[in-house]
Parts: structure tokens; sequence; C-alpha cells
């Protein structure tokens, strides 16, 4: 039974709730809490979660109601050890290495668009490293070397954790990367970046032994909340099975997304639904050429005065391409 299932039954009961949240199901029917008689949600969640685990080929899955923040700060606060980390990794890793007592070494060239590389990480460790936290895919669309560093992390005796955020839909068709899950010990992914999920929703993954492990969910109950959302647990469950389902969609997204690239000075990434305009090479500045599309009802992820990211998902129609095709032609014409 999925967990939609089980919330849709416990909502639908004839019951007088006297417990929190304090909305008694006014605001949302289905925005439920533990309840006393034991009949939700123990084991809706073991269940979501084993599922989850699953499809992505890990040993274990931990659904996040605190983003991947929370899964990135766990997972290197459990690990307990200085490490290398990419210069251009998220705040979650200086804070993770904060709350866990212990130093970074930051590799790589600031403001890179491609992650840190092996050589990289060699060179920048240290005898007392225990772990390399590696960001891939990038912000960009670029992905790390991940087999190559998961054989040189194991004959150290490394941790090896991932902060995969933009990359929970790899491996859902041949077009995209591999998923990555059950090449490291630990990686986290955002189901709200790239999946058809609540903001905040994220999965925690790890193939670690029981010990290791139990530690690891000790660090995600530290980071977290004691009230997580079964609204975000029931759409991170539901974003995954979509996910398992969505190869014919991002089959229909590829040929006007390649067409797309042609046209317009895109970066060459590996992920073709990251795209990453180089307003550069335009002659454009990335802020106003921003402005102007949203002007024309087109929004960006994000720009970092040079570029513009835009992410597009399977929940994306190809006709939203060609929005976007009229609206950079228009928006760069006012340009010049």
């Amino acid at each position: 039974m999925k967990f939609a299932d089980h919330l849709k039954h416990a909502a639908d009961r004839d019951t007088l709730r006297l417990h929190t949240p304090g909305h008694k199901g006014g605001l949302c029917a289905l925005d439920l809490t533990e309840l006393s008689d034991g009949s939700f949600p123990d084991v809706a969640i073991a269940e979501a979660e084993a599922r989850i685990a699953a499809h992505y080929k890990a040993r274990h899955a931990r659904m996040l109601c605190g983003g991947s923040s929370q899964g990135v700060k766990s997972a290197i606060y459990a690990t307990g050890a200085s490490g290398i980390a990419d210069v251009n990794s998220h705040r979650s890793v200086s804070d993770g290495f904060l709350l866990a007592g212990k130093s970074a070494t930051y590799v790589g060239r600031r403001g890179d668009v491609t992650p840190v590389t092996l050589d990289e990480i060699k060179r920048g460790l240290k005898p007392s490293d225990g772990a390399v936290v590696v960001t891939s895919p990038t912000y960009y669309g670029y992905c790390a070397d991940v087999d190559g560093i998961s054989a040189f992390c194991k004959s150290r005796g490394l941790t090896f954790i991932i902060d995969g955020a933009h990359g929970a839909h790899f491996g859902a068709s041949d077009l995209l990367p591999q998923c990555f899950a059950d090449r490291c010990d630990i990686c986290n992914v955002s189901a709200h970046k790239t999946l058809s999920a609540l903001t905040q929703s994220a999965i925690l993954l790890d193939n670690l032994d029981d010990a290791r492990h139990a530690a690891l969910d000790s660090a995600v109950e530290i980071m977290g909340t004691t009230s997580p959302s079964y609204l975000l647990y029931s759409s991170i469950d539901g974003a995954v099975d979509r996910l398992g389902r969505a190869a014919e969609r991002y089959a229909a997204l590829y040929a006007p997304i390649e067409s797309l690239k042609r046209e317009f000075p895109f970066l060459k990434n590996d992920d073709f639904t990251r795209l990453v305009l180089d307003c550069a090479a335009l002659g454009a500045d990335a802020g106003r050429l921003n402005a102007a599309l949203c002007r024309r009802g087109v929004f960006s992820e994000m720009t970092d005065g040079r570029r513009i990211v835009f992410i597009v998902t399977a929940d994306d129609d190809p006709q939203n391409i060609e929005i976007l095709r009229g609206a950079l032609t228009a928006a760069i014409a006012e340009q010049k």
C-alpha cells in the first residue's frame, strides 16, 4: 500500500481529532500525525522507505523533511571524521563538519561548473582524513568520476559521501546518467528539486553496515524534526513511484531540448535536462536577459552573473521547451 493510501484510509475514518495538528484537518484532511492506536504510520514509513531503497539500489533509504541539507549534515556528522570536500559545495557541507567538530580541506577551483576530480582529491588528502564529500551532479549538470573516486575511497578506507541533491532523477531513463546510490557509502537526493515532490522533501540513501547505519539514523534524528510532515513523506513515495514510469516522459523531452541546444549556446553537460545558457557567449548580460525572460513569464532556477540555469523535469511537456525557445529568441533580440 502506498503512503498516500495509508493517509487517505486514516483521514477517512470517522474520528474525533484530539491530537495535533491544531487545525484538526481543516487546512488539509491528510495532514496527520502519529495515531495513538498504532494504526499509522509505523508500517507506512517502513514500506515506503523499502520501496525507495529498492528503486535506487541502495541498502537503506530514509525520507527527510529537512531537505538535502538535513541529509548532508547527517552524513558528515555520523561519519565523525575530517575530510576532503569540493570548494563549491553547498553550505550544508561546511555546516556538517562544523557540527561534527571536524575540519575540511576544500579542493577544486572556486566558481567552476564541474565537480572536483580524483587527482584533486588525492593531492588534498591528509593522513587524518576519513571522508570524501563530492557534489555530483553540480548545479550545472556535470557529474563526478564516481567510479574512480569510489574505488580510491575503498582502497583507503575512506567514507565516500555524495551530495547528489540535483540527481534524484538519474537512472530513470537511458538518456540520463546512471544512478550513483549503489556506488558510494552515503548519498542524498532532493526529491523536490527534480522530482514531483513537495518542497523540503529529500531522501538519504546508504550502503552501510548495521552499526554505521544506526549511527546515521541517529544523526538524522538529531538534525531533523520530531514532527515530520506526512504530506512530505507521501509526496516522496509518490514521486519515486512516478519516476519509475517516467522513461517515456524523458524520451519525449529529449529531441526538443537537443534542438534548443543547437540553437543557443548551452553548456555541454552530462544531464540533458539541466539547461545552462552561457550568456557571455551571446554577448548578453545574464541578469538583464533573465529579467527579460521573467517579463515574458519564463522563470529560471538561478543566474550566476554569466549563466542562466533552467531545470526541466518529467513534469514538463515538450511544449514548454518551445515556449522557452520563443522567450529566449525575443529576450535576446531585445538586448541587442
